[in-house]
């Protein structure tokens, strides 16, 4: 699995769209990440704050179950639950906590632990179900000897919040051995590995490192816009045990870096490798069309490798109002966060550096 068959992927699908079409999705995934951004950061008690239409179809505000689980997801959605084998979509509550995922109908109700899950797909539509759905996310999940299938279809704004908080849920909190960097540029690194947790957020996958920490153990971050290259492989452990690793290579400072992670559960590792292949997908798309001039890839890169409190235009010797023009330009097509500084890169715009970094390197 690599970045570039993820972009294959979803490419023939996407040349079809129109740009305004996939400006508008973008748009709608902006609002919404936002959102995920705000829920990720303050704890699954917290209310959402998006002012997007599907707030009023998901109410991703914390309440308490009778069972005194806290239900992060309650939104109204179709679906076809458990693999039924007729393909019927049938309309209920999606509810979701910590522990468990539900698909409650007046008369039935379908309850999928978290721990059982192996595997989240967005935005494939299955042939059976194409003509009832838009958009979906497939769910995997094992149920006694079985392996089944449940799939959640709804607006394409409502199944990506939903899905993100998903795979949160799957492996926010998992422990991960990593080993980091296990390679600077071409070089190999002798560096041990190390038990870390693993939490997700939109823009990286975050190791806080264990409760004992050396200075070789802090914690550190890979930020998804950075990522330009990803497999998984197979190798053997220390007891003879065949294990999964997850090797991404992502530019840091310039440079290309490469980080291992593994996890003794397989189906966490797929569904990890999942997450990153899907929002390398978001994030590509949302370039795929813009056109960035050499002038205002300058800007990019400035802000990327200076402080916030350099004057930019000085740096990079033009008038005020040209700065202005640039940032402005850069603004329009979602590459910083404002018009005015201090501005940062989004994670499209950071993902365009990068890419220029990486042509750099090689």
């Amino acid at each position: 699995m690599t970045a570039a068959d993820s972009d294959r992927d979803g490419g023939d699908r996407d040349a079809s769209e129109s740009h305004s079409e996939h400006g508008e999705a973008a748009e709608q995934r902006s609002e919404l990440l936002e959102a995920y951004r705000e829920e990720s950061g303050s704890g699954s008690d917290s209310k959402s704050k998006s002012k997007s239409k599907s707030d009023s179809k998901s109410k991703s505000k914390s309440r308490k179950a009778q069972s005194g689980e806290s239900i992060i997801v309650d939104f109204v959605a179709n679906f076809v639950a458990g693999g039924d084998a007729a393909f019927d979509p049938v309309k209920g509550r999606v509810l979701m906590s910590e522990r468990r995922l539900v698909l409650a109908t007046s008369d039935t109700k379908t309850m999928i632990p978290i721990t059982s899950i192996f595997d989240i797909a967005v935005g494939q539509v299955p042939p059976e179900v194409e003509e009832f759905f838009d958009y979906t996310v497939m769910v995997g999940y094992v149920d006694g000897d079985y392996r089944r299938t449940t799939v959640i279809g709804g607006d394409r704004e409502t199944i990506e919040k939903f899905s993100l908080l998903l795979f949160r849920a799957t492996l926010n909190g998992s422990t991960a051995l990593v080993k980091h960097p296990a390679k600077i540029g071409g070089r190999v690194m002798d560096t041990p590995k190390r038990k870390t947790g693993l939490n997700l957020d939109y823009e990286s996958v975050s190791f806080p490192g264990s409760d004992v920490q050396s200075e070789e153990d802090g914690p550190f971050s890979i930020d998804l816009a950075s990522v330009v290259f990803f497999e998984v492989i197979e190798r053997t452990a220390d007891d003879g045990d065949s294990i999964l690793v997850l090797s991404v290579q992502h530019v840091e400072n310039g440079q290309t870096v490469t980080s291992e992670i593994s996890m003794r559960s397989r189906r966490k590792m797929n569904i990890l490798g999942r997450y990153l292949r899907l929002i390398y997908h978001w994030i590509k798309s949302d370039v795929r069309d813009v056109e960035v001039a050499e002038t205002e890839l300058e800007v990019l890169v400035g802000l990327y490798s200076t402080a916030q409190d350099i004057d930019l235009a000085s740096l990079l010797d033009i008038g005020d109002a040209e700065l202005e023009a640039r940032l402005e330009s850069l603004h329009e097509d979602d590459l910083i966060t404002d018009e005015e500084p201090p501005v940062d890169l989004t994670p499209q715009g950071r993902f365009i550096v990068n890419e220029e970094f990486e042509d750099i390197n090689v």
